[in-house]
């Protein structure tokens, strides 16, 4: 588009003469320069595309190199991207044609990289992610390293009801968003076993418990059950609370009617693992509700650069891009769990309330956050049928 709609204007703003030219050129020529060295540093094949057309030539898939961290890429992620902007406004003419040359390129090295950097997270996952929390984006400055999936943040926040902390205040906003999506599978919570997993201080457990639910809560914290607990007793509620993770859920086999797991899946260090300890506490045919973050570009920005960095309403370093999950990789391991995958659906902010939090509901993409359901398998595992089998034979 920029070349097709070009219409030369013929005035010239600025020209470099004498010491002034010599000077611009010899930046011009040193900005082709690093642009390739960045080539040869992100590998020549790659970069010129030899390395697909002779995968092509030989009917074969490519082979692409590592990720590349040496060299300008030491410095910062982008340095091809950089470099090339960096020979339009190197220039000794400038012209209102060159302006909206250097300004067009620029705004296409600024925005590109993210998508290739989306590809990068595919790609080589947790090791880009660390990649990209120690390297600057497009300018060499230094900064501090950036923790990320940090949870300490639970065991930082003592009062969870107080309504003081905005992030918790956001917590408890989601909520209502979750039952709107979960009542309907549900229908009567009356008399179910329902286990929270990942409660931190009893936001949804409570919720559950005032359905008529029967609600043990789990969570890694302790100082979230200390929350928990101390809330409980405050305002009579009958939620029973423990220290425990979701790798290592301590409670025992089939046991309950539904688990719940929000805002969870997209902290843990084994989901393969958390799911199967979800469906080994599951009676056959029980309900997994859940939500978790999509893995993406759309949602990293989102959630991460706007939620965490520029809106601050969560706290810095709260999630790692690499842990979010796609949901079509979400739907092979709950099947391959043994799950019957059910619906899933978008959720998100929808509103401001009174004190500019979030009001959330559902969406009509699944691009940020989604919610989902899955039922246990129908069928008790053998384990469970020779258990059943010795009982009947001690009775």
């Amino acid at each position: 588009l920029l070349f097709a709609l070009w219409t030369p204007s013929g005035t010239i703003w600025w020209r470099g003469e004498g010491a002034v030219f010599t000077v611009v050129v010899g930046l011009y020529v040193l900005a082709w320069l690093l642009l390739a060295k960045a080539i040869i540093d992100a590998g020549m094949a790659l970069q010129t595309g030899f390395l697909g057309w002779w995968a092509v030539v030989n009917d074969r898939l490519p082979v692409f190199p590592p990720m590349p961290v040496r060299g300008l890429f030491r410095l910062i992620r982008q340095p091809i991207y950089a470099a090339f902007a960096l020979t339009v406004w190197t220039v000794p003419v400038w012209t209102p044609d060159q302006l909206a040359v250097a300004l067009v390129l620029t705004a296409y090295c600024l925005a590109g990289p993210l998508f290739k950097e989306e590809r990068f997270r595919r790609r080589f996952g947790r090791d880009f992610s660390a990649y990209a929390q120690r390297v600057p984006y497009w300018l060499p400055w230094p900064r501090p390293a950036r923790v990320v999936n940090d949870l300490s943040i639970y065991d930082a926040s003592p009062d969870w009801w107080d309504g003081k902390t905005r992030w918790l205040r956001a917590l408890q906003n989601l909520v209502p968003a979750r039952l709107a999506f979960f009542d309907p599978i549900v229908g009567d919570w009356r008399g179910k076993k329902v286990l929270d997993i990942g409660c931190g201080a009893g936001f949804m457990a409570e919720a559950l418990s005032a359905r008529g639910a029967s609600v043990p809560g789990i969570d890694p914290s302790a100082t979230a059950i200390a929350a928990a607990r101390k809330h409980g007793l405050a305002t009579g509620n009958t939620v029973q609370y423990q220290v425990g993770s979701g790798e290592n859920l301590p409670i025992p086999d089939w046991a309950f009617d539904i688990a719940v797991c929000v805002d969870v899946l997209e902290h843990v260090d084994d989901l393969d693992k958390v799911i199967a300890e979800i469906a080994r506490s599951l009676r056959p045919g029980g309900l997994f509700l859940f939500d978790t973050i999509n893995r993406g570009a759309l949602a990293a920005f989102v959630i991460v650069t706007l939620g965490e960095t520029v809106t601050r309403l969560l706290p810095r370093g709260t999630h790692d891009p690499a842990r979010f999950i796609r949901p079509q990789d979400l739907r092979q391991k709950l099947a391959a769990a043994g799950f019957t995958v059910g619906r899933f659906a978008g959720m998100g902010p929808r509103g401001l309330d009174r004190r500019l939090d979030p009001i959330f509901g559902t969406l009509p993409t699944l691009a940020i956050q989604y919610l989902g359901y899955a039922v246990a398998s129908v069928a008790k595992p053998e384990a469970a049928l020779r258990q059943d089998s010795r009982q009947t034979r001690q009775g």
